[in-house]
């Protein structure tokens, strides 16, 4: 009854997680920005936890909504709680002579995307479980 009211709670710990990688990823190419040779990584969760989400909540909703499915050359790193993230070395794309392809303005970009979606997702799973503590207050 419960997960009827709040839903799964797996998935907001799985978005999480896969946005944490993503942050990892994009924090280690601006890192590499100065690498000669150096290929970004980029990471894909959404299309496993749209997925997911789409399978629990049966049918879509605001947050797979906004989802992208992943490219099919990603490969696992490993379940995120059931779901999956994949890391991805972009080598398609070369911007400079020394054949590093971080481009640092898309980087800080995608950064900062990552960081405002982590923070929605951290927000959202936080009201989630202060509504389970005030049903459970409520029921005392």
């Amino acid at each position: 009854m419960l997960e009827q009211i709040f839903g799964n709670t797996d998935v907001y710990a799985e978005a999480l997680d896969g946005l944490s990688l993503r942050q990892k990823a994009l924090a280690q190419n601006v890192a590499n920005v100065d690498t000669p040779g150096y290929k970004r990584f980029d990471v894909a969760y959404e299309g496993q936890l749209r997925r997911r989400f789409e399978k629990d909540a049966g049918e879509q909703s605001e947050i797979a909504a906004d989802l992208r499915v992943g490219n099919e050359r990603h490969f696992t790193l490993g379940p995120l709680g059931g779901g999956g993230a994949s890391i991805q070395r972009v080598d398609r794309q070369v911007y400079r002579n020394d054949q590093n392809n971080v481009d640092i303005e898309q980087e800080m970009a995608r950064l900062a995307e990552t960081t405002m979606r982590f923070n929605t997702m951290a927000t959202l799973t936080r009201n989630k479980f202060d509504g389970l503590k005030t049903l459970i207050r409520e029921i005392r």
